[in-house]
C-alpha cells in the first residue's frame, strides 16, 4: 500500500470532485455558479466579517493573536487570510459580530483595521477612505493644559477627538503621572493636511499677559494621503488620475506631433558648433553583496636580544688551547684497589701512540719542563674530565704513579 493510498484511506471527508459544465451562460463569463451552490456557501460563512488594512499588511499571526484575546467575549470562532491581504473572522452569532462593529475602531500595530460584513456578492477591494482614526502623541504639553477643556481644544485642531489613553486620563484627573506627552485617539480627515505643530497661548493669572508654548505632533501611523483626490490610500506620486492628466498635458505640449516613444528625451546625441558629437556617459553597475574588509596584516613582536660581548683575548686563547682528554677510559669511575690502577694504566698505554710508548725520555722532558717553568701539568690534563670527590685512583700520568 502506497503512502498516498494510506492517506486517502484515513481521510474521512470526501468531495465529489468531477467534470461539470455550467447549465446557464452569461455574456463574457466562462463559468456561472449555480444558485444552490452560492446559497450553501452563504450558510457556511454566516456571521463573518471581512477586514483589511490601508497601509502595510500586518502579519496574520499577529492579527489572529489579537482577535483571539480581544474578541473572545464576542464569540470569535476562527479566522483566515487570503493572498490579497483580506482577513475573515467567523463569529458564533450575529449579535457578537455586530457588537464588534460597534465597539470599534480596532487598531493593530498602530494601524486601523476596516471591517465590513461579508456577502457572496460583495467584491473584495480596499476602498479609499476620507476619514481614519489614528492614535496621536502630542509632545511638550504644558501642565496647565492637562484638563478636559485644554486637551479637547488641542485635539480639535488636529481632527475629531475620540478617546484618551489611561495614562493621559489619569494625568487629566489627578494632575499627576505621565506628563511627557498626551496620547489621544483622533479622527483625521483627508481634506486637509495633517498638523505637525500646535501653538498655544496660556494667560497669566494676573494681568493681561500671555505665555506662548509650541507642541509637536507625532502620528503612530502616517497614512498615505493624496491631496488631489482628498483620500487616504495612495500618495500624490501614485495618483492614477493625476498621472493621466500629466500624460495628456505632455501630449498637448508636443503640438500633436508624433513623438518617438522608443527614445528617451534628452538622450539623443548633441553636436556643438565645431562639429563634435558629445557621448553620454554609461551607467556603472553597482556592486552587489556585502562589503568585505581586507584583513589587516598581523605583526609579531619579539624581544631584541643583545649581541654577546666579545670575550677577552686571554680567555679566547685559553679556550683555544683547551682540549678534551683523548682517553675515554678515564671517564669511568675509579676503584680504590691497586688492580683498578694497573688496568687504567695499561689502557692508557694501549691508547697512546707507539712513539709515545717507546720514548720515555720525552715524558720526562715534559715533566721537567713543567717543573722548571711552574706549570701544573696534572691540572691541565684533568680539564674536561669527570671531577672526583677523592684523589684516589689514577687519572693522568703523574710522578706519583710508577710506570711498569
Amino acid at each position: 500500500m502506497s503512502y498516498a493510498d494510506s492517506l486517502l484511506g484515513n481521510k474521512s471527508l470526501k468531495v465529489n470532485f468531477r467534470s461539470l459544465v455550467s447549465e446557464s451562460v452569461h455574456e463574457g463569463c466562462d463559468v456561472v455558479l449555480p444558485r444552490e451552490s452560492v446559497r450553501s456557501v452563504h450558510d457556511k460563512m454566516a456571521n463573518t466579517l471581512v477586514g483589511y488594512f490601508l497601509g502595510d499588511r500586518v502579519a496574520y499571526p499577529v492579527v489572529d493573536y489579537y482577535v483571539r484575546n480581544n474578541w473572545k467575549k464576542y464569540g470569535i470562532q476562527k479566522s483566515m487570510m487570503n493572498a490579497k491581504g483580506f482577513f475573515f473572522f467567523k463569529f458564533a452569532d450575529e449579535a457578537g459580530m455586530m457588537k464588534v462593529m460597534q465597539d470599534g475602531p480596532w487598531i493593530i500595530r498602530s494601524q486601523p483595521m476596516f471591517l465590513d460584513i461579508w456577502s457572496p456578492s460583495a467584491k473584495l477591494e480596499k476602498k479609499e477612505v476620507k476619514k481614519v482614526q489614528i492614535w496621536v502623541k502630542i509632545h511638550d504639553v504644558p501642565i496647565a493644559a492637562y484638563t478636559e477643556d485644554g486637551l479637547s481644544m488641542i485635539a480639535t485642531t488636529i481632527g475629531v477627538p475620540k478617546a484618551l489613553d489611561s495614562y493621559t486620563t489619569s494625568m487629566c484627573m489627578d494632575m499627576w503621572g505621565r506628563s511627557s506627552y498626551a496620547r489621544a485617539l483622533i479622527e483625521v480627515s483627508a481634506d486637509k493636511s495633517l498638523r505637525e505643530e500646535i501653538t498655544m497661548a496660556i494667560p497669566d493669572m494676573e494681568g493681561d499677559g500671555f505665555s506662548k508654548e509650541t507642541m509637536s505632533v507625532e502620528y503612530e501611523w502616517y497614512p498615505l494621503r493624496c491631496a488631489h483626490c482628498s483620500v487616504f490610500g495612495h500618495s500624490d506620486d501614485t495618483c492614477p488620475f493625476q498621472a493621466v492628466r500629466q500624460g495628456n498635458a505632455r501630449n498637448m505640449d508636443m503640438g500633436g506631433k508624433q513623438h518617438n516613444q522608443g527614445r528617451r528625451p534628452g538622450k539623443h546625441p548633441v553636436t556643438d558648433e565645431e562639429g563634435y558629437t558629445g557621448v553620454h556617459s554609461k551607467k556603472v553597475a553597482r556592486q552587489t553583496g556585502f562589503p568585505v574588509s581586507k584583513p589587516k596584516p598581523k605583526f609579531e613582536y619579539r624581544p631584541v636580544v643583545g649581541k654577546k660581548k666579545e670575550e677577552p683575548a686571554n680567555r679566547a686563547s685559553a679556550s683555544s688551547s683547551r682540549s678534551n682528554n683523548p682517553f675515554d677510559v678515564l671517564n669511568e669511575l675509579p676503584t680504590n684497589d691497586e688492580e683498578g690502577v694497573e688496568n687504567l694504566e695499561s689502557a692508557k698505554q694501549d691508547e697512546m701512540p707507539t712513539s709515545a710508548k717507546n720514548d720515555e725520555d720525552d715524558v720526562e722532558v715534559v715533566d721537567d719542563f713543567s717543573e722548571m717553568h711552574g706549570y701544573d701539568m696534572d691540572g691541565f690534563l684533568r680539564q674536561g674530565t669527570i671531577k672526583f670527590d677523592t684523589k684516589k685512583g689514577a687519572s693522568t700520568p703523574s710522578s706519583s704513579v710508577t710506570h711498569g
